[in-house]
C-alpha cells in the first residue's frame, strides 16, 4: 500500500509543477451504499474525504488523477455468524474501508457564477471488509478494477472557491472480491 501511496504523490507533484492551468480540490465526502456494500453494512458513512487534481489539456477538457477514502461502520448487538462450521455469537461490528485511486478525464463548462464539471474516473479500487465478533476478526483485503463517474461545481466565494460534488464508486466484483458501491456527496475547497 505504501509504494501507492508514494506513487500516486509523485504523480500529483509531476502533474502540479508541469501544469499551466491545475484545479486541485479537496472535499469532505459523506457516502451512501447501495449493493453488495448495503448487505454487509446499512449505515451511511460519514468518514470520508477526497482530493482530486486536473490539469486542463484544452479549453473545457481536463486530466487528472483522483483519490478518496470513505469509511463505512455498523454495529449489531447480540448476534450470531457462522463461518467454517464456527457459530459465534455476540456483539458483531463490521467495517468497510475504501480508497480509489483513480486516472480523470473531466469537461468544466464555465457558467457566469460558477463552473459546472462531469468526470470519469477509471483506476483501482482498495477496500477492507473486516467483521469482528467479541475477539474474532474476519478480514479480507481486495484491490479491483473501478469507475467513478461524477458531476459538480465549482463557485467563487470572495477571493476563494468552493466545490460541490456528486460521485458514484463502483468496484467490479472479482472471483475473491463482491463488488462494493456507493454515492458519496461531498463538499470543499477548490483552488
Amino acid at each position: 500500500m505504501k509504494k501507492y501511496i508514494i506513487t500516486l504523490s509523485i504523480l500529483f507533484a509531476a502533474l502540479a509543477m508541469s501544469a499551466q492551468e491545475v484545479i486541485w480540490k479537496m472535499t469532505y465526502d459523506v457516502a451512501f451504499p447501495f449493493s453488495s456494500t448495503k448487505e454487509f453494512t446499512d449505515q451511511v458513512s460519514w468518514r470520508g474525504l477526497s482530493l482530486d487534481v486536473d490539469r486542463f489539456v484544452g479549453d473545457n477538457l481536463a486530466v487528472g488523477f483522483g483519490f478518496s477514502w470513505s469509511t463505512f461502520v455498523e454495529k449489531e448487538s447480540d448476534s450470531s455468524y457462522e463461518r467454517d462450521l464456527i457459530l459465534l455469537h455476540g456483539t458483531q461490528v463490521r467495517y468497510i474501508n475504501n480508497i480509489p485511486l483513480t486516472a480523470r478525464l473531466s469537461w468544466y463548462q464555465p457558467l457566469d457564477a460558477l463552473e459546472l464539471y462531469g468526470t470519469l474516473g477509471v483506476g483501482a479500487a482498495w477496500h477492507e471488509l473486516r467483521r469482528e465478533i467479541g475477539t474474532f476478526a474476519f478480514v479480507g483485503n481486495y484491490w479491483q478494477f473501478a469507475m467513478t463517474p461524477e458531476v459538480g461545481a465549482v463557485f467563487p466565494v470572495g477571493s476563494s472557491y468552493l466545490t460541490a460534488k456528486v460521485r458514484y464508486v463502483m468496484a467490479f466484483e472479482t472471483d475473491d472480491a463482491p463488488d462494493l458501491s456507493y454515492l458519496s456527496v461531498g463538499l470543499g475547497f477548490a483552488w
